[in-house]
């Protein structure tokens, strides 16, 4: 979940904040406040020359440089200058607009182009942040190895390719080095030890595969206070002979190689840990009494590993965490009644696990909660409002995929205010959850296969405007589909919005189609009238539009056509009838269509052979007539293809063997097909339903088949 990365972020991004690196207070960031602060300084000549031979050679399609003119450098956007000497100590280009708030995931807004060698005049530069930017098929430069009073370097998310050049050991008065999220790597991390000041070292997702000294050459870093080897895959020696980063506060080994799937007894020497991250590295024997000395520790992630239910238990004691994350392990059993010892936990995470039985009285006291997760288990049991009476904080609940029943009246109003609601597949209904006309700040509801029979209250039409994602299929909720008006305001990370409402029983029409929805699923009800029309000059986000197995009447709106986002549209099993639009062959995004079991006539458009990222196409179950478009040649993609129950009257043609070679599944039952059978059909090697010919091909083979007279496929 979203929630869990943004914990992980902010608890290095505080380490990093309280590791004391004072660089920060002679600097101004070049914002038009503190610019005017020090209009008085002077700028250095020579520096500022640097600065304009380094604009020269970046790309920046946004303009972010629009400031470096004239000669007062300091005030340039990014620029920090000496309140006294002027000299130019820090340089923040760091691209502040997320990397996907284009729809076309194209970073208009980062700098790119190369980093020329002008910086190293910048003689007493401290602080250098690249960081998200796009710097794409260029190494690391060299010459970054000469800025000597560095102390802050972060090229994190920036698109640097290659090795690690070596040159950047020569930074002895760096203290923080971010090179995460890049395409690098390296075979030698003896570097890393010349950097004799460091107290935080990022490398997650970097290559270090090759690098099997690596943690020897990271151990001689005394000062080391964050250490970040997410996904490196760095072999992690299960014995180090003196361990001297015992000043570790953080530490992410994350996704790495440990010699025999064991927790190295080294941890046991850090005992000044706050943050501890195993993850993902198949763990599956817990070192006895490895977290009793951890005294400190705040958060630990032990996710995706093979832990019983032994290490739940032993963590019991570990009386200072808030955060525990041991999802997607092998814990058997009933939850220890002893976990409600931890006191202090804010984040419990236990889902996609094996554990049974009802949740322990004593978990319910753990007043300080904010995010329960025991999704994906085998728990049981009846939850009455008594159970939540002490949860105040509670902001995620995630009991979805248990055997539970949630059991409320219908007045109850709970004591929190959630805002991720996770209860599919228990028992929540028969009727609608009243309480949730008390939940005025939910951002995610999961009511999914919940056994709810019943109307949607028109309270709900209001409240459901502020859910992001909403998943009510598959219960039996009757009335008319929801209203879905676009918000003015909504927080930038929500800007859309997934909605599921397929498989229950609404009627009535579809008035309005969603603007600001990229998912609408509202297939399997008994949806009547026609496909509502886009009106004039809008425009919609919807990448995924699910309205098949419904009653919907009348033609293909061309207004579909502007869905340009439009990667998946299901149509099928409706009452639809005309010609297909012309213009679908114009959404050129499209993964799936499927348009089966209408009553489509005509021919079928040669506009769909535009479709090039096709996958899938269904139009069975129709009444087109004519030939095969030759332009669906084009659909090289392919991999399924179903034309069968129409009127079809052609001879199959060679270029379905010669071009769709990734066809996996290929139908012609019931059209008009007549004549020889293409030994290019061969060619498909993939296929495995080829339905009404596949066998015959096997009984008689190929050649027989051709040789028979007036041989049709029906």
């Amino acid at each position: 979940m979203e929630h869990h990365l943004l914990c992980a972020s902010s608890s290095l991004l505080l380490l990093f904040l309280f590791s004391s690196i004072p660089v920060t207070s002679q600097f101004t960031f070049g914002s038009s406040k503190q610019a005017h602060n020090y209009a008085n300084v002077s700028c250095i000549e020579n520096e500022r020359q640097a600065l304009l031979l380094f604009k020269h050679g970046l790309i920046d399609e946004s303009n972010r440089l629009s400031s470096w003119i004239g000669e007062a450098c300091c005030s340039w956007e990014g620029v920090g200058c000496h309140k006294i000497t002027g000299s130019v100590l820090k340089l923040d280009l760091r691209n502040m607009v997320p990397l996907y708030s284009d729809e076309d995931y194209h970073c208009t807004n980062c700098l790119g182009g190369q980093l020329t060698p002008s910086l190293v005049n910048l003689t007493d530069l401290q602080y250098l942040d690249l960081s998200v930017n796009n710097f794409s098929t260029f190494q690391v430069p060299a010459f970054l190895g000469l800025l000597k009073n560095l102390r802050y370097l972060n090229l994190s998310n920036a698109g640097f390719d290659g090795e690690i050049p070596y040159h950047l050991g020569n930074l002895s008065h760096l203290r923080y080095l971010d090179l995460r999220w890049n395409w690098l790597r390296t075979k030698d991390l003896g570097w890393v030890a010349g950097l004799s000041s460091l107290e935080g070292l990022v490398l997650s997702n970097v290559n270090l595969t090759a690098a099997r000294d690596g943690l020897q050459s990271i151990n001689m870093l005394p000062s080391l206070t964050m250490l970040d080897l997410d996904s490196c895959g760095l072999f992690i020696h299960p014995h180090l002979s003196h361990v001297n980063f015992t000043s570790l506060a953080f530490l992410d080994l994350s996704g790495n190689n440990f010699s025999n799937y064991t927790a190295p007894p080294w941890l046991c020497n850090l005992t000044g840990l706050h943050d501890l991250h195993l993850g993902r590295n198949n763990l599956s024997d817990p070192i006895h009494g490895l977290f009793d000395q951890m005294t400190s520790l705040v958060h630990l992630d032990l996710s995706s590993n093979r832990f019983d239910a032994s290490m739940l238990k032993s963590l019991c004691n570990a009386s200072s965490l808030t955060y525990l994350d041991l999802m997607a392990n092998n814990l058997q059993g009933s939850i220890p009644s002893e976990i409600g010892q931890l006191s202090k936990l804010t984040i419990l995470l236990l889902h996609f696990n094996k554990l049974n039985g009802t949740i322990p009285t004593d978990l319910w006291q753990l007043t300080k909660l904010q995010d329960f997760d025991v999704g994906d288990n085998s728990l049981a049991g009846v939850l009455s409002e008594d159970h939540f009476a002490k949860l105040g904080e509670l902001k995620s609940l995630d009991l979805t995929g248990n055997s539970l029943a949630l059991n409320v009246s219908s007045s109850w109003v709970p004591p929190f205010q959630l805002h991720e609601i996770w209860m599919g597949s228990i028992i929540v209904g028969p009727r609608f959850p009243a309480w949730l006309r008390t939940q005025k700040e939910v951002w995610v509801l999961d009511m999914r296969n919940a056994s709810i029979s019943d109307a949607i209250p028109s309270w709900f039409r209001v409240l459901c405007h502020n859910i992001t994602s909403l998943d009510l299929s598959s219960n039996s909720l009757t009335g008319n589909p929801l209203e879905f008006k676009q918000l003015k305001h909504r927080p930038s990370r929500y800007r859309y919005r997934d909605i599921s409402l397929s498989s229950n029983k609404l009627d009535g029409s579809l008035k309005s189609f969603p603007l600001d929805i990229s998912v609408l699923d509202l297939s399997h009800n008994f949806l009547t009238g026609h496909i509502p029309q886009l009106e004039v000059g809008q425009t919609s986000v919807v990448h995924t539009l699910l309205l098949n197995d419904n009653r919907f009447i009348g033609t293909i709106p061309e207004g579909l056509c502007k869905l340009e986002n439009l990667s998946e549209l299901d149509l099928s099993n409706n009452l639809l009838s005309g010609r297909v639009p012309l213009c679908l062959g114009n959404l050129q995004d499209l993964l799936y269509l499927n348009l089966a079991n209408n009553s489509l006539s005509g021919q079928i458009p040669s506009s769909l052979g535009n479709l090039w990222r096709l996958l899938s196409l269904h139009l069975n179950g129709n009444k087109f007539v004519g030939k095969l478009p030759a332009s669906m040649q084009h659909l090289r993609n392919l991999t399924a293809l179903d034309i069968g129950d129409n009127g079809l009257t052609d001879i199959i043609p060679a270029w379905i063997g010669e071009r769709l070679s990734n066809l996996i599944f290929l139908r012609f039952q019931s059209n008009n097909f007549h004549g020889p059978i293409s030994d290019t059909l061969c060619q498909l090697s993939y296929l495995r339903g080829y339905m009404d010919m596949a066998a015959l091909i096997h009984k008689k083979g190929l050649k027989t088949l051709r040789e028979e007279e007036n041989l049709s496929i029906t």
